[in-house]
């Protein structure tokens, strides 16, 4: 079979934006080649030639899920910490915790991604070193530069795990909003995300400073 043609093209990117759809939506297994050419309006010569096939078309669009959202997060941290005249490591925590919240709960991709995501970890398709070296590296890099910036007395290994419990606390945030809710819709917690944003900078900010009080005795 010969190399996928992956030029950009506005056959390629219509073949991604339903393959990315339709994937998210019925999963790698129930959705079938003839489905995406039928909602792109292409034929399966198209799907060959531009990504190889099934598989690598599955792998594409998952990547480009990825770096959208890898992207996205880093330009709006770094956005973020530039409009601040006095960044400390509250303002990093909040901008950091945007960044990590905003692309998925606002609908469209960011929801994709979150379907994808779980997809993935249940029915896997997609290379494990893909997540990490285009989404989860990239990502932590930065966060750990922004942090040991405000905290330069944290040691990596400490800053690691910080980073991850401030995750932790978003996603964790993120299922409650979907999951904790009452047979007559009420939620037991407050859904104003903000709020909740605020709580886990307050608290992530007091555990990571002990963190570092912990190092110097």
């Amino acid at each position: 079979m010969a190399e996928p043609n992956h030029e950009t093209s506005p056959t390629s990117v219509r073949i991604l934006d339903v393959a990315e759809r339709l994937f998210a939506e019925k999963g790698y297994d129930a959705t079938s080649i003839r489905d995406i050419t039928t909602e792109a309006d292409c034929n399966i010569a198209a799907v060959n030639y531009h990504f190889g096939g099934k598989d690598r078309l599955y792998l594409e669009a998952f990547r480009r899920l990825l770096i959208d959202l890898r992207n996205r997060r880093i330009t709006m941290m770094r956005d973020n910490m530039q409009g601040s005249e006095n960044p400390t490591l509250e303002t990093f925590l909040l901008s950091f915790s945007r960044a990590f919240m905003e692309p998925l709960v606002e609908g469209g991709r960011g929801r994709f991604f979150m379907i994808f995501i779980s997809r993935e970890m249940v029915d896997p398709h997609v290379p494990k070193d893909v997540f990490v070296t285009e989404f989860v590296q990239p990502l932590l890099g930065v966060t750990l530069e922004g942090l040991r910036e405000h905290v330069p007395k944290l040691d990596a290994t400490t800053a690691r795990r910080c980073v991850m419990s401030v995750v932790g606390q978003l996603l964790h945030t993120l299922g409650a909003r979907h999951h904790l809710m009452s047979g007559d819709g009420q939620r037991p917690l407050s859904d104003n995300l903000e709020e909740h944003i605020g709580h886990i900078v307050r608290f992530s900010a007091a555990g990571i400073r002990a963190c570092a009080s912990s190092r110097e005795s």
